[in-house]
């Protein structure tokens, strides 16, 4: 867990948050519950409805906890690829080393795609992820347009769509073959929508 989550929550809302995150991952929306929650973290019935009374209060609470947990790797990206302005081939490497690393998180990432599909419904959920959503097609854009290509914000949302995607794809994979298939599907994306426009080529 990032230091930024760390440090935002208290111990009894971490431990109510990361068995959130498991209830979520494990049974969905649907068995997300604050007793389930309460269950999960081995608590008394009512310690999480204490913190978060209602369930849009649960949905919005689980959803900064993920959120804040990708916002660090994130920012810590954008930092990076700042300082390599123009180097899109920097941009590919770091951008894959990331996404591996949250393949060691598989529960996160089950919980944030679930978040994501709950924000189609529920603005206040959606809002939440918006900022971090553009923070990455930003990352995106900047590689596509150093390298000239034009339509870069659409070229980026789309990269980002696409490896949201691949992700998703590789948590259904075998462990051992996942970051083999993220690696690949990861350079082969981002080669075709940052890389040398194929049209440009000699």
């Amino acid at each position: 867990m990032s230091t930024t989550t760390v440090t935002t929550y208290s111990t009894r809302q971490r431990l109510l948050l990361s068995s959130a995150v498991r209830v979520l991952a494990h049974s969905g929306l649907r068995g997300l519950t604050h007793r389930a929650v309460d269950t999960e973290a081995g608590l008394p019935q009512g310690s999480c409805s204490a913190y978060m009374r209602t369930r849009l209060a649960l949905l919005t609470g689980l959803t900064e906890y993920v959120t804040a947990y990708f916002a660090h790797d994130v920012e810590q990206l954008t930092e990076r690829i700042e300082e390599h302005q123009g180097d899109a081939g920097y941009a590919v490497r770091e951008t894959a080393a990331m996404l591996r690393s949250w393949l060691l998180e598989p529960e996160l990432l089950l919980a944030r795609v679930e978040l994501s599909i709950e924000g189609t419904r529920e603005p206040q959920v959606q809002r939440i992820g918006q900022d971090q959503l553009r923070q990455l097609e930003r990352i995106a854009e900047s590689a596509m347009v150093s390298v000239g290509h034009e339509h870069g914000l659409t070229r980026a949302k789309t990269l980002i769509a696409a490896l949201d995607g691949v992700l998703m794809h590789a948590l259904r994979e075998d462990p051992a073959d996942r970051t083999a298939f993220l690696h690949d599907s990861v350079e082969l994306l981002m080669g075709v929508l940052v890389g040398e426009d194929p049209d440009d080529r000699p």
